[in-house]
């Protein structure tokens, strides 16, 4: 589930405007606030954020484990071609 860092989030209530779930609300402390039981983990907030707020829960240890649509990805990188080439091209 995405989670909002609310020490850089800006109020600027974009993640807001595109959650097709009406999950994320401005709290009072004019913070997005995300309701984890109506979010589909569609990851719109987190691509529309300027400021990169909107985070995977794969950042936050608490999330970490819940089943989320981001889990970690480490070791899961592009592979290398030390050869460099490719046969049949």
């Amino acid at each position: 589930m995405p989670w909002v860092d609310t020490k850089i989030c800006t109020g600027c209530g974009r993640c807001v405007q595109v959650c097709p779930k009406e999950a994320i609300s401005m709290g009072e402390d004019n913070k997005a606030h995300i309701d984890q039981k109506l979010c589909n983990k569609c990851g719109r907030c987190m691509l529309e954020c300027p400021v990169n707020a909107t985070r995977p829960n794969s950042e936050d240890p608490s999330l970490v484990g819940g089943g989320g649509a981001f889990p970690r990805m480490e070791g899961r990188g592009r592979r290398s071609n030390p050869g460099g080439s490719r046969k049949g091209r």
